[in-house]
């Protein structure tokens, strides 16, 4: 056991406790420290969780202190460790922890050590310091956003892919809530680490027994959860998790304890360790008081003198509690080169030839699935993940070309999302492809994502009611409200946080899958099931944040102008209703706005001073047509807005224009509508 005498100049009574200071007194020490200034920062604050910190005093002094390989001075080093809290609402622990470590930060993008200062500003509107968890404002110790509970352990998974793909021996660690166990998501989480064999993968469960309003349910107690990892693939091994020794005995032989396996530790806590009046029911996100503040740190104190470490000298714990540095690992090399084109994959694939050049039909996800491949040739940062659907979306393209960086999330779309947001933190660009439907069980994970920052590349196959025969269950039609709030929220680069991709043709999705891996940030592509008529030449430009007039209005022509805005496959119907209209006398414009944000007020222009447009989505209301009409009542003088969507819940239908019509989609009720708008306009 390591010890440092104290020199002998000290005071008598100093050197008489501290003669023969140990490392777990020194852990003890730090400790105590550390969870003395989480109670003060919650309480400066008037709020936080500093009964949840207390639980996690030691692990977090062992974890950062001592096992964890690491910089302080470069928490995102390649070569560091990473330390994932999916409890965030325990963060002021970590916090504390940091500011002892003067931890680097990055304030409005400028980099200095953390102070004690910076923890006593918790929760302000100018700190970096945020009430959860998350690197965008400037906390770049943390990997993702979290607070969300359920989500660290798959964000967790994502990095631990990123560093097996690198060729680094990091250690991933994930501290997960007793009570957040109950989210599903944690389970994914667990069989997709175990599936993948991320062994550098370690869950460490708090289980201090308390949730917010009760008691956490005996499924959830320690033994069950031991039971239920085991369960899994997972060693687990139970803990004191306030005891140093055996936290650092099974975190520093976790390689020779897992035996090839990922490692599951459940650490038995107590919620407000170490102040009595913190302990039990109804202390949950309530901090202490400032007329109590002294009394319960007076307690924490009276603790110290109880483990004999009372007024030990710093310098001593800090020689014993050494940090050990990050592995060395030389900059990433990465040759990137150009995607080919869609011409140059047609010349070497004959099925895309034929379906390009002779058919003149192709479906986007078909193109999705090729550009993809593309990508993947081009950019060895390129990963791809799917959720048991890779054959519908053709994401099996990739797969098969690059087996090692494609990660089969399996039924689980809540963890596949939190996995890639993991990814994208350990460099990579993931691309997540499922049906737009299933992206909608992971709106949370999303926004989380979004939150975070995370350059998250989203593909949503099968969407709008043109599915046809699977019915409602299996259509994207809510994600176009849920994506389009983001599309006008900005990002900390003052970007859109979300942009939304809905491709015409084949053509068009191809171009913007490559666009979307050179965009800094979150993209969402739609992309319908159908073969759909080419509509563009090979090598077409497809700017973000842009639309296309794939029929003008004639030059010339009598009457009120009329513009069909539209997107996916709704384009080709407004082209056929056009073309009906046409021989009514009637000339419409139609325009693809494949993008939102769109460029609004170059659309509107379109319409003139007294034209009409009218907006056709198959999605539910949210999208393109709210997209126009909340900028066009920003402008005085703008054409009226007539939003067609998807107004009733669809059924199943033998073909998409069955299905249309029931919906008030088909051509003819476009054609209707616009007769009657165009009326009402005149």
């Amino acid at each position: 056991m390591l010890v440092v005498p104290l020199p002998p100049d000290r005071g008598r009574k100093a050197h008489r406790r501290h003669k023969m200071l140990t490392v777990e007194q020194a852990v003890q020490a730090k400790a105590i420290a550390l969870g003395k200034l989480a109670v003060r920062a919650t309480t400066a604050a008037k709020a936080g969780h500093p009964t949840t910190a207390l639980s996690l005093t030691h692990l977090v002094t062992e974890l950062l202190y001592r096992v964890m390989r690491w910089d302080p001075a470069d928490p995102r080093a390649a070569g560091s460790d990473r330390l994932v809290l999916s409890e965030g609402h325990a963060v002021p622990i970590l916090y504390a922890a940091c500011a002892d470590l003067g931890v680097t930060i990055t304030p409005h993008g400028q980099a200095r050590p953390m102070t004690q200062d910076d923890l006593m500003a918790l929760r302000d509107i100018d700190s970096p310091v945020d009430g959860h968890p998350n690197p965008d404002l400037g906390f770049p110790f943390f990997d993702a956003a979290t607070g969300s509970l359920g989500q660290g352990l798959s964000v967790a998974a994502g990095l631990a892919a990123a560093a097996r793909l690198d060729g680094i021996d990091k250690t991933i660690y994930c501290i997960i809530g007793d009570g957040e166990s109950r989210e599903g998501q944690i389970w994914e989480a667990m069989d997709f680490i175990a599936d993948h064999e991320l062994t550098n993968v370690v869950a460490i469960f708090n289980c201090n027994t308390l949730a917010q309003s009760d008691y956490v349910s005996p499924a959830q107690d320690w033994v069950h959860l031991q039971h239920k990892a085991q369960a899994f693939g997972w060693i687990a091994l139970e803990i004191d998790g306030h005891d140093p020794a055996k936290i650092d005995d099974v975190l520093r032989n976790r390689t020779a304890l897992a035996k090839g396996k990922p490692l599951c530790v459940v650490a038995r806590t107590v919620k407000g360790w170490g102040v009595p009046d913190l302990a039990g029911m109804g202390h949950h996100g309530t901090p202490v008081k400032q007329e109590q503040l002294e009394a319960v740190l007076a307690a924490l104190d009276r603790l110290g003198r109880e483990f004999g470490v009372d007024g030990a000298p710093a310098e001593d714990i800090a020689q014993l509690l050494r940090i050990t540095p990050p592995l060395e690992v030389p900059p990433a090399q990465v040759d990137v080169s150009t995607p080919a084109s869609l011409g140059a994959v047609a010349q070497g694939n004959a099925k895309i030839a034929s379906a390009l050049r002779d058919k003149k039909m192709m479906s986007p996800r078909r193109a999705f699935g090729t550009a993809l491949k593309m990508l993947g040739a081009a950019n060895p940062q390129v990963v791809a993940l799917d959720a048991d659907v890779k054959n519908s979306t053709y994401a099996e393209d990739f797969a098969q070309a690059f087996p090692d960086r494609y990660f089969e999330a399996r039924i689980a779309e809540q963890n596949m999302v939190s996995a890639a947001a993991g990814l994208a933190s350990g460099g990579k660009i993931p691309f997540v492809s499922t049906f737009g439907r299933f992206l909608e069980r992971a709106f949370d994970q999303i926004e989380m994502a979004i939150i975070g920052g995370a350059n998250l590349k989203l593909v949503g196959t099968h969407v709008g009611v043109t599915l046809a025969s699977d019915g409602p269950s299996q259509m994207g039609l809510a994600d176009v409200a849920f994506m389009r709030t983001f599309a006008h929220v900005r990002d900390s680069h003052g970007n859109p946080a979300m942009t939304i991709l809905t491709p015409s043709d084949a053509v068009s999705a191809y171009g913007l899958v490559l666009a979307m891996a050179e965009t800094s940030g979150a993209c969402y592509l739609r992309a319908v099931r159908s073969d759909l008529p080419v509509l563009y030449p090979e090598g077409e430009n497809f700017p973000l944040r842009s639309h296309k007039v794939v029929r003008p209005a004639q030059q010339g022509s009598a009457g009120r102008p009329l513009v069909f805005v539209a997107w996916g496959y709704l384009v080709h119907s407004c082209l056929k209703a056009a073309q009906m209209l046409e021989e009514d006398g009637v000339s419409a414009a139609v325009v693809d706005a494949y993008s939102l944000p769109a460029d609004v007020p170059a659309i509107l222009a379109l319409a003139g001073d007294e034209g009409c447009i009218i907006a056709v989505e198959d999605n539910y209301v949210g999208g393109l047509g709210s997209e126009l009409a909340e900028t066009a009542a920003t402008i005085e003088g703008a054409p009226p807005i007539y939003p067609l969507v998807v107004g009733r819940i669809p059924k199943s239908g033998r073909s998409a224009d069955d299905v249309l019509h029931y919906v008030g989609l088909g051509v003819e009720d476009i054609v209707e509508a616009a007769r009657h708008h165009m009326h009402v306009a005149g």
